[in-house]
């Protein structure tokens, strides 16, 4: 059943990555603009989409555009660049906005300090993708919102809901993705067939279903982002992934870094958290197996049995991160490496269970710390393991720091991230 909905949530947003990405809409006006960049003074003045259609096309490389704000609509670029072109906001305290882009066959462009906004139309479906990579290489996106919107008046189990993918990105190497925040989607962002993508430092929240989803990639960084309130469409056949790394292509993923993320269940619903699944192909074929996977100094406040979920992979690191089971949910998150993957190695976790080591000969599994918050008088009971500095019942976020003398701190098991709370 969950290979079925892990699939079938995506294979119409798959089918359709060819087609044309949705209209611009109206949009662009009174909404909270949180861009974290400051203005530099550089660039030449871009007063409105006209000219500034106008420049990139003259451009060749090097250039610098600031865009005064306004709504520039939708924005196409098919254009290789000699070298990067920075399109940026002249005032990130009053952005640029864009309610769409396209980039086809676009090489050496920089995204920087603007607002994204999809605005809802009734008919859209739920994988309308308003912002789209495709076919490019080395794009750079930093400092901006992506920001979505709730469906409305459809008379569905999707009113009042994320919808659309915030950023899609197809057949497209060195896109680098930082510092920027999705919010209100059905689908955080997904990308696939596609070689050596970053998402560093991003937010990701008020999410439907998946924060990331992933297929056929080839070199896949996931660093110091920040996933958290995810919430799902009570009677749709959504299930919802923080991370979810598929096999939809007749190919596995490689060269995987998932590091130093924070997955907090917040005030959200419960969701797996990172889930590399079966997807229902045939794992003893090489070509569908991930390969070179890095899961390291995460912290996961979750209530799905799938906090670390890896099928039938190759070269497996799953080492010091910190799977914390939180009030509500489904079941007690674990770390689930599926017994036929290889040279696998699982040190220094705190987590309640470790799923599929049987003794595998090349199988490493030490120093993980146990802990469980079911009952009090055993070993690795949450109170002696943590010091609580949030909780999401009350604070709307979670912060367990580690106790002196714990069993996680003797083994010096668990993120490291816990070292920084209280952050607020």
């Amino acid at each position: 059943m969950r290979v079925f909905r892990a699939s079938l949530a995506l294979v119409g947003a798959l089918a359709a990555l060819f087609s044309a990405p949705v209209s611009a809409a109206p949009a662009c006006s009174g909404a909270e603009i949180p861009v974290r960049a400051a203005p530099s003074g550089e660039g030449q003045i871009i007063r409105n989409a006209s000219e500034l259609s106008t420049v990139l096309q003259q451009a060749r490389g090097g250039e610098i555009f600031a865009l005064e704000p306004g709504n520039y609509g939708l924005l196409r670029v098919n254009k290789v660049y000699q070298s990067d072109v920075t399109i940026r906001s002249a005032n990130p305290a009053s952005p640029a906005c864009f309610t769409g882009f396209f980039l086809g066959g676009t090489a050496n462009l920089v995204l920087d300090s603007l607002y994204f906004d999809y605005v809802f139309k009734n008919g859209d479906p739920h994988f309308s993708f308003p912002f789209s990579i495709g076919e490019s290489r080395h794009i750079q996106i930093s400092n901006s919102v992506f920001d979505g919107d709730f469906a409305h008046d459809t008379n569905s189990e999707a009113d009042g809901y994320g919808f659309g993918v915030g950023l899609r990105t197809w057949r497209s190497s060195d896109i680098r993705v930082s510092g920027s925040v999705f919010r209100k989607w059905w689908s955080g962002t997904l990308a696939g067939q596609s070689a050596r993508i970053a998402y560093i430092g991003n937010t990701i929240h008020t999410i439907r279903s998946d924060g990331i989803n992933l297929d056929a990639i080839t070199g896949l960084t996931i660093e110091k982002n920040h996933l958290y309130d995810f919430g799902g469409a009570a009677g749709s056949m959504d299930h919802r992934d923080m991370i979810q790394i598929m096999r939809v292509t007749p190919s596995g993923s490689s060269d995987i870094v998932i590091r130093d993320n924070v997955f907090d269940m917040g005030r959200g619903d419960f969701t797996q958290t990172i889930w590399a699944g079966g997807d229902g192909k045939d794992l003893g074929n090489r070509n569908m197996r991930h390969r070179n996977v890095l899961i390291e100094n995460n912290i996961i406040y979750n209530a799905h049995v799938h906090g670390i979920s890896i099928h039938g992979s190759d070269n497996i690191s799953v080492r010091k991160n910190s799977v914390i089971r939180v009030p509500g949910g489904h079941s007690t998150p674990a770390i689930n490496i599926s017994g036929d993957s290889t040279s696998v190695v699982i040190e220094q976790n705190a987590v309640a269970n470790i799923i599929g080591h049987n003794n595998q000969r090349d199988w490493v599994v030490l120093n993980n710390a146990f802990i469980q918050n079911e009952n009090s008088s055993k070993r690795g009971f949450y109170d002696r393991e943590f010091v609580y500095h949030a909780r999401g019942e009350k604070n709307g976020y979670n912060e367990y720091g580690v106790r002196a003398g714990s069993t996680v701190d003797q083994l010096n098991a668990g993120s490291s991230l816990a070292n920084n709370y209280p952050t607020r």
